[in-house]
């Protein structure tokens, strides 16, 4: 049974920024320190890995929270 999307990107998050994120935890980056520039675009690329899609580098810089991260993924697979 595959992983639901808020599991994949709870594990995404938990190995990034090295700290247990549950499925559908409500994270922000301002909230979270370790979410950084540079933690920003890994976190960036290991979602566009694990669900088969692609960015903008606009939508890189709309992406503000673990919320985000699913709008994202969500539309993207959306027919």
């Amino acid at each position: 049974m595959p992983a639901s999307v808020d599991e994949t990107l709870a594990e995404i998050l938990s190995l990034v920024l090295e700290r247990p994120v549950a499925p559908g935890e409500d994270l922000r980056r301002e909230d979270e320190a370790r979410w950084d520039s540079l933690k920003h675009l890994e976190i960036i690329f290991a979602t566009e890995a694990a669900f088969g899609v692609s960015f903008s580098a606009e939508e890189i810089g709309e992406v503000m929270s673990i919320g985000d991260l699913r709008a994202k993924v969500t539309a993207a697979d959306a027919p």
